[in-house]
């Protein structure tokens, strides 16, 4: 049976994310940024909380994991750099897997937002929990010197199956679509999902998760090898990694 999943907003713009597999009644959460608003979902769903997976260490992400695990008693993995910030059952990185009953998640890391932030990637699911690398037609903001790495984490999971759903960590769905209407305003498909998202602003909808195929055909940053996008940025012919972070620092200005 394949997973349940359900995603909603918490804190502001945060994506709460909970997974349940049918079969065996296991549930994750997905980071915590709020224990409250998370328990409040399950409760709603009728969902038990039996895990915790964390996908980077920046506050926003870990800030509720510690309550979440003292009312649910929940095991909690991630990367080694949320230790400090959230209390790790489990420690995983690249090349471990996780379980959630009957699915198998592989461990890729995927830096470039963070130095430990972790990718969860289910092929039997065809679901990837992607944290801040990718958004709804965008991606999460790069540290410094980091540039080469982010695109290398993108270009992972760019890689995966079209149908493969991708839940990101935050809705900035809305300014993303404008963003990349302005690079590439002969998109067609890119033209609806902007309409999309101006109505599901319009309407309070919460938008964090896409699949591998729509984020190719609409995300500037998956699509950097398109010459459309290497001309926006004025690097005909250059390479993806470049066009890549020349997106990226523009989106920085937009």
């Amino acid at each position: 049976m394949p997973l349940d999943l359900h995603v909603f907003r918490t804190l502001s713009d945060n994506a709460g994310a909970l997974l349940l597999d049918p079969a065996t009644k296991a549930c994750a959460a997905v980071d915590v940024p709020d224990a409250g608003q998370v328990m409040a979902a399950a409760k709603a769903k009728g969902w038990t909380i039996t895990d915790i997976f964390v996908t980077h260490a920046h506050s926003d992400h870990t800030q509720g994991v510690a309550e979440l695990k003292r009312a649910t008693g929940a095991t909690v993995c991630g990367p080694a750099d949320a230790a400090a910030s959230a209390p790790l059952d489990r420690i995983v990185g690249e090349g471990d897997t996780v379980s959630l009953g009957g699915d198998s998640f592989e461990i890729w890391h995927t830096p470039g937002h963070s130095g430990g932030h972790l990718s969860f990637v289910s092929r039997g699911a065809k679901l990837a929990l992607v944290g801040d690398v990718v958004f709804v037609m965008g991606c999460g903001r790069v540290q410094p010197g980091q540039m080469a790495a982010m695109w290398t984490s993108l270009s992972r999971l760019m890689a995966l199956p079209g149908e493969t759903r991708l839940i990101g960590g935050h809705d900035y769905t809305l300014s993303n679509a404008r963003f990349a209407a302005a690079m590439e305003p002969a998109n067609a498909a890119l033209s609806a999902r902007l309409a999309e998202a101006e109505a599901a602003k319009a309407e309070g909808r919460f938008w964090a998760l896409t699949t591998v195929a729509e984020e190719a055909a609409t995300n500037p940053f998956f699509r950097a090898g398109e010459g459309a996008l290497a001309a926006a940025v004025g690097l005909v012919a250059a390479p993806s990694g470049d066009v890549f972070a020349a997106l990226r620092e523009a989106k920085n200005r937009f």
